[in-house]
């Protein structure tokens, strides 16, 4: 006589049938004398296994090769809803690190600090003024280190936030290898140093531009500047693309599969935290679509986070040497903007040919929780 198997286990093959107690009369004798019963704990042959982290009814784990923008989907314990509240936990946390940094500035002019301010917190006041903090920034350490810094306090609000939400772990928000790749990020460097700094200045010296530093700051000062800036700037540059590249295209990657959305969603937001005109404006755009691309492509933040630092080191220091204004809001030209296309695509490239010839994975294997797929049944013949 047969007996039925267990219920099926949803995310498990069910099992084989349990072996069956003998029938009275056949197997060994009883181990209790005739009269006692035995009691023991009640026990299933063969328990049910707890299930995989992250399963739903009607879904099952399916092995896929992930892409940068899809790297949420390798933890299991990703949700649709996530990034939402990953925003809530860290816009207000970013608040919260602004205000302190607003205390520790007032501290600084307080304490005359910084020669080149007044020892008055007054100043707090007259630097809130369009434009002022910008050109204070170009003399002032501490206005710099302000100005800079608060737009670097979205890494520790985006890292805290993910460390209580996910996706983990937090080096996913890196590269497809769940880490940074620091021998592809020195590459990368080096990559942007000759195609957006060695080249044009190359090509500019030999049409007869000439680079002269028209600096009114004391040599000290002018020290003080440049190791802020290169203190600062990377951390800021490294931020934003954390934000940018890093959250934002893996937040939209988690809703939409394709990486289109997940590249060019994301630019005009950058475009529209840089207040330019026109042309300066489409030139921040191309930067933010070239880094987006190169996002996918490479499976990691290493290279934008590359383009982005060299380039915003370039700006910053020849505005601190008095040779451009980086903070310039109007007088672009169009010339400008097509020599940011032609900046930009020249590095895309290379950096393409770059990571084909070292092999770099850009694609991460995980087991990603699939709706379960049911064949229709045949409707009947009327």
């Amino acid at each position: 006589m047969s007996t039925p198997n267990d219920p099926r286990i949803p995310w498990q093959t069910p099992a084989p049938n349990p072996p069956q107690a003998a029938a009275p009369g056949y197997g060994p004798a009883s181990a209790h004398p005739q009269g006692q019963v035995s009691h023991p704990l009640a026990t299933h042959p063969n328990p049910a296994p707890l299930p995989p982290v992250g399963w739903r009814p009607g879904y099952r784990q399916e092995k896929q090769n992930l892409g940068y923008h899809r790297l949420s989907h390798a933890d299991p314990k990703g949700a649709w809803w996530k990034p939402l509240v990953e925003a809530v936990i860290g816009v207000p946390l970013y608040l919260v690190l602004s205000l302190l940094l607003v205390v520790a500035f007032f501290f600084a002019l307080l304490l005359g600090l910084d020669p080149a301010l007044p020892a008055d917190p007054s100043y707090l006041i007259l630097a809130a003024s369009p434009g002022i903090l910008e050109q204070e920034a170009l003399r002032s350490p501490a206005t710099f280190v302000f100005l800079f810094g608060s737009v670097a306090l979205m890494f520790p609000a985006l890292w805290v936030a993910r460390l209580i939400l996910g996706p983990k772990p937090w080096g996913l928000i890196h590269s497809v290898a769940g880490r940074m790749r620091w021998g592809w990020l020195a590459t990368c460097f080096g990559i942007a140093a000759l195609l957006i700094v060695a080249l044009p200045l190359a090509f500019d010296t030999a049409l007869g531009a000439r680079y002269v530093p028209s600096t009114t700051l004391p040599v000290s000062g002018l020290i003080a500047m440049l190791v802020a800036i290169a203190l600062v700037v990377p951390v800021q540059a490294y931020a934003e693309e954390l934000v940018f590249r890093g959250y934002l295209m893996q937040t939209i990657g988690r809703w939409l599969k394709h990486p289109a959305w997940a590249i060019v969603i994301p630019a005009p937001l950058f475009m529209l935290g840089h207040l330019y005109d026109l042309w300066g404006q489409l030139s921040v755009l191309v930067m933010g679509l070239a880094a987006g691309y190169i996002t996918w492509r490479t499976g990691g933040l290493e290279a934008a986070i590359a383009l982005h630092v060299v380039n915003n080191l370039l700006a910053m220091s020849f505005g601190v040497l008095g040779m451009a204004d980086p903070f310039l809001q109007e007088g672009s030209t169009v010339g400008m903007f097509i020599s940011s296309l032609v900046s930009n695509g020249l590095f895309v490239l290379v950096v393409i040919w770059a990571v084909n010839r070292r092999g770099l994975e850009r694609t991460r294997p995980a087991l990603v929780w699939v709706k379960e797929s049911y064949p229709e049944e045949p409707q009947p013949v009327r």
